[in-house]
């Protein structure tokens, strides 16, 4: 290597380290404020999870410590009374999820590595992911690296370390596949470069082996068979591309394969057999959906068609303008469409260097069509966008117009310009630091959730919200009816139901009917010919009435009040016109100004004035239909105006704190509001065992 190009080497690799070091310095980062709130954050030690499916992979690895998790068989902490082998929609379709390596080896990696390092999961996840996350930017690092454009692997790594939407789902503390998702089909296709690029026998065995072994990993992380396939066609597709030319050129073939090129066939696809076979219907099934909006309904969907769509509630699964997939891939929306056109251009003059990645950069367009969970695919690709702008330049254009067409001014000023544009990204990128990573739930709900563990029997089932489903597997050792994996069955809504209504008895009848028929019962209803509407007119009607035998329990946790307006939305969904109505709790910051005078700041100065029943915004008075003040064990009430729409509420906590409550009619009639915020309830239906709020409360549901 000449010296000149030595020095251009180390010039590049220093880049490359500091993309490495700014993406794991802008996720240790947060560790700053998680000290700050360790109180909150930190549980007996251990940091808590910052992301929803966290506390799942985190639960599976604590039931392999406990010799719990056995692939193949019925996991028993989710989707109760489903998670038996009687819950089957027909002979060939059961309702019962069950345990599988596949798709949860992160679970699997993080037991063992506790196991031969001493360190909790907890531990392990809060100094690992924050490495593993960059491991991306290794892999174009020397992808482009070897393809002699380095810029483009250092800003397309740079770009994504750091894009709101790959930070947000590989930030401190979220243990899940994300943090590996990009990384391992994209080593894959290195070597698959590697291999093409190689012309020694021994080394192309070397690079082969390493795709295969890749590729089996990569299934094993995330369990998604039409992805593995897509990246075989590519290699296929690469290595017939020659014949392939012939054939459509009406060429003769001058190229036969021989003994050699079946033995690497072989080594790539024989390890996949056992998953790769269901890659195309799959893939088949994602294109027809994802591109074409044509979606196949399976037995269980066509039959529960009639039940809301939970889906609508998710916000992944929304629909972004296309100002906002930008904003969700980098900070400077100049840049990203820049990016974005450039990297457009790089595919036309480098598409058969760039096969290999094509399928990914097609995921990462799907961000404008059908969702905001396909733009961490986008990250890569604009990054590359930018890096390919220098090449693009110098190589293509200017050669066009005549300028810099000497080697010499090109190897000084592609690095020049390179390195300001380097910079310039760099500088953009670091309003990354703003983004913060905090655990999904904190210390008092925790103790909690343990309580649950200690107080309750090792069969009772938790009747909540889906959200915390994973989490009260995981620190309750209980099991739900619905999860963040189960939360699209009618079993969602029937909780949704339950929590809206104003009738406890429907109520109770609600939770007998689940916890005694399940979907399996629900589904043999709705053969028989009973609509939706009509079975849950039955169950108000206690025509499907049982006594409820295994213990459960209603627990209201605080986060729900943010997620009412959907629970409410749910809850009240009418069959006929196919739409509910949101609820709507407001929980202002507001101070009293005077006796019976409340002002809240955050409601443009609003004032309550509760002398006469009155809203105060601006110069309209709005009248207040009810007021209640609760200290958890006594209600005391005030009825101002009927055609009030307003319901305030004073609570006192455990703790003596005040909290206040602004609700919106009919809200204010919901079990929801009147079990959980004001702890009023029926007797004959519910027993308050546990009263934490706002944190949790908890009701035992009587068995008749």
């Amino acid at each position: 290597m000449k010296k000149e190009n030595f020095y251009y080497e180390i010039f590049y690799f220093i880049l490359f380290l500091i993309v490495l070091s700014f993406g794991v310095y802008i996720r240790f980062d947060d560790q700053k404020v998680w000290k700050e709130n360790e109180a909150l954050f930190f549980y007996k030690g251990e940091p808590l999870y910052s992301e929803y499916d966290s506390f799942y992979f985190a639960r599976y690895a604590l039931d392999m410590r406990e010799g719990l998790f056995k692939s193949g068989t019925i996991d028993n902490f989710r989707f109760f009374p489903d998670n038996s082998s009687q819950a089957k929609l027909s002979d060939k379709e059961s309702f019962a999820p069950k345990y599988s390596l596949s798709g949860n080896f992160i679970s699997y990696l993080f037991y063992k590595l506790s196991t031969i390092t001493g360190l909790s999961v907890a531990w392990l996840t809060y100094y690992l992911i924050p490495l593993l996350s960059v491991t991306i930017a290794v892999v174009l690092y020397l992808y482009f690296h070897y393809l002699k454009m380095p810029f483009c692997g250092i800003l397309g790594g740079l770009i994504t370390v750091s894009s709101p939407m790959y930070l947000g789902r590989t930030g401190l503390m979220r243990l899940d596949h994300d943090v590996l998702n990009l990384t391992l089909p994209f080593l894959t296709a290195y070597f698959f470069l590697r291999f093409f690029r190689t012309q020694k026998d021994r080394a192309r065995y070397f690079w082969i082996i390493l795709s295969s072994l890749t590729l089996n990993f990569y299934y094993l992380w995330y369990a998604h068979a039409n992805l593995n396939f897509v990246l075989v066609l590519t290699f296929l597709l690469a290595y017939l591309w020659d014949p392939l030319k012939a054939f459509i050129f009406k060429r003769e073939v001058t190229y036969k394969f021989t003994r050699k090129d079946y033995f690497f066939l072989a080594i790539l696809v024989l390890p996949q057999i056992w998953y790769l076979y269901i890659g195309p219907y799959h893939l088949y099934e994602q294109v027809k959906t994802l591109v074409f909006n044509i979606k196949s309904l399976t037995a269980a969907e066509r039959l529960f068609k009639d039940f809301p769509n939970i889906f609508m509630s998710i916000s992944e699964l929304q629909k972004l303008s296309f100002w906002e997939v930008i904003s969700a891939v980098t900070f400077n929306k100049i840049l990203g469409v820049i990016g974005l056109i450039s990297v457009f251009f790089m595919f036309i003059f480098h598409f058969r260097s760039l096969l290999f990645l094509f399928p990914f950069f097609v995921i990462g367009l799907l961000t404008f069509f059908s969702g905001a969970r396909f733009a961490m695919y986008l990250s890569p690709f604009i990054g590359i966008g930018l890096g390919y702008l220098v090449y693009l330049l110098f190589e293509k254009l200017f050669l066009a117009i005549g300028f810099f067409k000497e080697e010499k001014k090109q190897k000084i000023l592609i690095p020049f310009v390179g390195f300001l544009l380097f910079i310039t990204t760099l500088y953009i990128q670091s309003e990354a630091l703003r983004i913060l990573s905090t655990p999904k739930i904190l210390v008092p709900l925790v103790k909690d959730m343990e309580w649950i563990k200690e107080k309750t029997p090792k069969n009772a089932v938790v009747w909540s919200w889906w959200d915390y489903g994973y989490a009260f597997q995981l620190y309750a050792r209980r099991a739900t009816f619905h999860d963040g994996g189960s939360q699209g069955s009618p079993k969602t809504y029937m909780i949704a139901r339950s929590f809206a209504t104003s009738d406890p008895k429907e109520a109770w009848l609600i939770t007998s009917f689940v916890a005694n028929y399940g979907l399996t019962g629900l589904a043999k209803l709705l053969k028989e010919g009973h609509t939706a509407k009509e079975v849950m007119e039955n169950i108000r009607n206690g025509l499907y009435q049982k006594p409820i035998k295994t213990p459960i329990y209603w627990v209201f946790t605080a986060d729900l009040i943010d997620k009412f307006g959907w629970i409410h939305y749910f809850g009240t969904y009418d069959f006929d016109k196919k739409e509910g109505i949101f609820g709507k709790i407001f929980v202002p910051q507001c101070k009293f100004i005077s006796t019976n005078l409340i002002q809240c700041p955050q409601l443009n100065n609003t004032i309550l004035d509760l002398n006469e029943g009155l809203i105060r915004i601006a110069n309209e008075y709005i009248p207040i239909k009810y007021l209640y003040y609760s200290d958890g064990k006594t209600i005391q009430s005030k009825k101002f105006f009927d055609q009030g729409i307003y319901t305030v509420e004073i609570v006192k906590t455990p703790n003596n704190q005040t909290g206040l409550f602004i609700l919106e009619s009919p809200s204010e009639a919901t079990l929801f509001n009147e079990m959980f915020i004001l702890r009023k309830y029926d007797p004959r239906f519910f027993e308050l065992v546990y009263d934490d709020f706002p944190h949790m409360v908890v009701y035992k549901v009587k068995s008749e």
